[in-house]
């Protein structure tokens, strides 16, 4: 939440004496020093050149790798830290800042994960290969530079400046930098089933939401922070039918039937629903529009009426309204004149918080009743959601739209999302965390785009505001106010 105006002197006196009385009292211990920005972000953006270099391509991770790097940074800086084995060569990291003095809140964790999805080298720029780490045009150049060693390097970095700054914490900070997000979450979901008692965090701060420019209007930056996300339902669809020649094409034959199979799912239709936090979101937006623009968005009513159009006719957003199903893989035979025994369709199930997996299995059995048809939950998770009426998203939301001279911007909004897709957050809410997606960086859709995409990059501007967005957010939360002193008001004359 904003800061309440400083309350009013009593007295003309009073004015007089009360520089002498704060000259006496100690500032509050995370505004006793600050970063410089532009010299820590500079680093950041070097740490993550040479973070992105790092090969730690999932499937196969080798997070071992990002590990070596990170603790030999931290080793640097002093601050301990521990690795956690989940597989061959496979690792977690956990490094904690501690208190000072007896905690007065569960620690504070900075997660994020430390392996990248696959890229197409040839589709990408000749001199910024997707492991270069390039640093050119302003950018740093490499897969996972928003997705998300970019933010990985943020935490890092903010936890190193709370080490250098002095700054007295009244809770653990700890850094969670995990392998195998990309797949299977299973370093922090080893975390979690092993070592949660020792880490035990009350909020955690992740990927999720990011600074989208002009999405909804021009000029205007549209900061999401998730507090929600969709459940999963990764599933294998199976045809059979009888094998045979394929010079005799028969509708029974099993590639046959799973075509069929998959048109059918094509045309799902399900109901709408709009999420608590979207319709928060608008409502934010609403405030710093004006007019009939600013009735509409204000009221829920209104909202889905005038947005229904256009969010349902955009693949993008219309995610964020129903259950959606995907075909992402198409198996079957080895050989073109051989008809196979069975054929499979992999198919990507994403489900709004109130459908669980076994619900969406449900769904898919009854759109295909084919007793040749069977399904497979490979995997489901549900989905999860965190309140906004939690110090940690309110910290965040405050920072995102505050200058570094501390002004409020007035072409920026902040406000709650439901992410589409899904982050290790979901496996740390269900155990008692408070968990927000935010990466605070400003891009527009193109650079949004690349994320698992080509020519992923993030610019060394954004590397360096967004380190001060998420350290100002860390400190709110996480170093204890010192109160001013109560300054006795004045009798009066006589």
């Amino acid at each position: 939440m904003f800061p309440a105006p400083a309350r009013r002197l009593a007295h003309p006196a009073t004015a007089l004496l009360a520089p002498a009385l704060l000259a006496l009292w100690p500032l509050p211990a995370h505004a006793a020093s600050t970063p410089d920005w532009a010299v820590a972000g500079d680093e950041a953006a070097e740490v993550l050149s040479r973070y992105l270099q790092i090969d730690t391509v999932n499937p196969g991770g080798n997070e071992d790798r990002a590990v070596a790097f990170l603790g030999d940074l931290l080793d640097k800086e002093g601050i301990p830290w521990t690795s956690f084995p989940f597989d061959t060569g496979r690792s977690s990291l956990v490094a904690r800042l501690t208190a000072h003095g007896t905690p007065t809140e569960p620690p504070l964790c900075l997660l994020s994960h430390t392996d990248v999805v696959p890229s197409e080298p040839q589709f990408w720029p000749a001199d910024k290969p997707p492991l270069g780490g390039v640093i050119a045009d302003g950018y740093v150049w490499g897969r996972g530079a928003l997705d998300m060693k970019g933010m990985g390097v943020l935490e890092l970095q903010t936890l190193i400046q709370l080490k250098r700054q002095g700054v007295a914490l009244k809770r653990d900070v700890i850094l969670l930098a995990v392998g195998d997000e990309e797949v299977d979450s299973g370093g922090v979901r080893q975390l979690v089933r092993d070592h949660w008692a020792e880490i035990g965090c009350s909020q955690s701060i992740n990927e999720g939401g990011l600074g989208l420019k002009d999405l909804l209007f021009d000029g205007q930056t549209l900061y999401g922070i998730s507090v929600a996300e969709k459940g999963i339902a990764w599933v294998k669809m199976t045809a059979s039918g009888p094998a045979g020649h394929g010079s005799r094409p028969d509708p029974v034959q099993a590639p046959h039937v799973l075509a069929r199979a998959v048109h059918v799912l094509e045309g799902y239709a399900p109901s709408i629903h709009w999420h608590w936090s979207l319709m928060e979101l608008f409502q934010n937006v609403g405030r710093t529009q004006k007019g009939l623009t600013r009735l509409v968005l204000s009221s829920p009513g209104l909202t889905k009426l005038a947005l229904k159009g256009r969010f349902t006719g955009d693949p993008a957003t219309r995610a964020v309204l129903i259950n959606t199903i995907n075909l992402t893989n198409l198996s079957g035979g080895s050989s073109p004149n051989v008809v196979p025994t069975e054929a499979s369709a992999t198919l990507d199930c994403r489900l709004l918080p109130g459908t669980s997996p076994a619900d969406m299995m449900s769904t898919l059995r009854t759109l295909v009743p084919d007793p040749a048809v069977r399904f497979e939950l490979l995997q489901g998770r549900d989905s999860n959601e965190s309140p906004t009426a939690d110090t940690l998203y309110q910290a965040l939301a405050k920072h995102a739209v505050t200058t570094e001279s501390g002004a409020i911007r007035s072409d920026a909004v902040a406000g709650p999302i439901l992410s589409v897709g899904f982050t290790d957050s979901l496996i740390l809410r269900p155990v008692g965390v408070h968990a927000y997606g935010f990466v605070p960086f400003e891009i527009d859709l193109d650079e949004a785009n690349t994320m698992h995409g080509h020519g992923e990059r993030v610019s060394v501007e954004n590397i360096r505001n967004g380190l001060r967005i998420l350290y100002s957010a860390v400190v709110e939360v996480s170093a204890p106010e010192v109160p001013a002193p109560e300054v006795p008001a004045a009798d009066g004359p006589g």
